[in-house]
């Protein structure tokens, strides 16, 4: 009986060190290709909600046009990985020059995908993948984001908004009190990245 134990002990350790070795692997295959993807070298697949086009991009000359500004040219001035939808795969997130355009770009099967987000605070991205999105003169929320092929979800960990009186953990309503003490532990308790230049 020892002897099974030790024998499926065993073999449960070499499985789970190969499945970290995979996925370190898959890891450094995608920050490569990414990486290229930010030397204009490679091409990034981007859907367009305001067109509702799917398009072929490269950074050197990347228009993303919306409902207000039909030329909105995305210029790259500063990047950072972190791993966003907690997948233990990277992704590369850069933000334009005007610090109001951010773009997403993920590595998956074989073919980068970016997806452009606006409401972000720049000061406030963290290195395990949360964020903060805020409306001016309205809400706040700590995000997350999760990507299914060229689309991605924003999905609110904790949510206040003064002016209408939601205050939301998990999307469900709680006092204002306990989003205010999320918030600060999350401060408290998060490193924020740091971000690269772009030459």
């Amino acid at each position: 009986m020892k002897k099974l134990l030790a024998i499926f002990l065993c073999l449960l350790m070499c499985l789970t060190f190969s499945g970290c070795n995979n996925t370190e692997k898959m890891n450094d295959e995608a920050k490569t290709v990414l990486t290229k993807v930010l030397n204009k070298e490679e091409n990034f697949t981007v859907y367009n909600a305001s067109t509702d086009k799917t398009t072929e991009e490269n950074l050197k000359k990347f228009r993303y046009p919306t409902y207000s500004n039909a030329l909105n040219i995305f210029v790259p001035a500063h990047y950072t990985f972190a791993d966003f939808d907690s997948d233990g795969i990277e992704e590369l997130l850069i933000i334009d020059a005007s610090l109001s355009d951010f773009l997403f770009l993920r590595y998956d099967d074989g073919k980068v995908y970016g997806y452009v987000h606006k409401k972000i605070s720049i000061q406030d991205v963290k290195t395990d993948g949360s964020f903060m999105t805020f409306d001016y003169d309205g809400y706040k929320a700590i995000s997350r984001i999760s990507f299914s092929g060229s689309s991605y979800e924003i999905t609110n960990q904790a949510y206040l908004d003064d002016s209408e009186n939601k205050y939301l953990l998990d999307e469900k309503p709680v006092q204002k009190s306990e989003v205010e003490e999320y918030f600060e532990n999350w401060n408290k308790n998060t490193t924020k990245i740091s971000w690269e230049d772009i030459n």
